[in-house]
């Protein structure tokens, strides 16, 4: 029985059919992705049925957030710059609209809104996120 031939050698990081390693922290944020996005499909999913109008539009709104977040989730990890640059956009959109709200409602609610945007750019803003964005396509 012989042995599998060895993958070739790449002369760079996006020259290959192989994908590089991908960072943690770029791993982390996608599996959070990947559970938020799927979570988001399912409560759409669920409010397309009971809710007539209202609860379609918002069933709809939800599963397409929840496709959004899912193909952002695997484009990070192909290391994709567009997506790493979506999501942190997204994030400081995310934090402002949090910031807007603890002034018109109680603290809890705009603190607890601020949470998931803060932990995403902080995952994306680390050293080793830049550096494999950096070098991305």
């Amino acid at each position: 029985m012989t042995e599998p031939p060895n993958p070739p050698e790449s002369t760079g990081k996006w020259n290959t059919p192989y994908l590089p390693q991908v960072p943690g922290v770029v791993q982390a944020a996608a599996i959070l992705l990947y559970v938020g996005g799927a979570l988001a499909i399912l409560s759409g999913l669920w409010r397309l049925f009971p809710g007539g109008m209202v609860g379609a539009v918002g069933g709809l709104a939800a599963i397409l957030g929840g496709a959004l977040s899912l193909g952002l989730g695997r484009a990070l990890q192909l290391g994709r710059r567009w997506a790493w640059k979506t999501v942190l956009v997204l994030c400081a959109v995310g934090i402002a609209l949090a910031v807007v709200r603890v002034f018109f409602e109680p603290l809890l609610s705009g603190a607890s809104d601020i949470t998931w945007p803060v932990v995403f750019a902080i995952l994306l803003g680390t050293r080793t996120a830049r550096e494999w964005f950096a070098e991305a396509p």
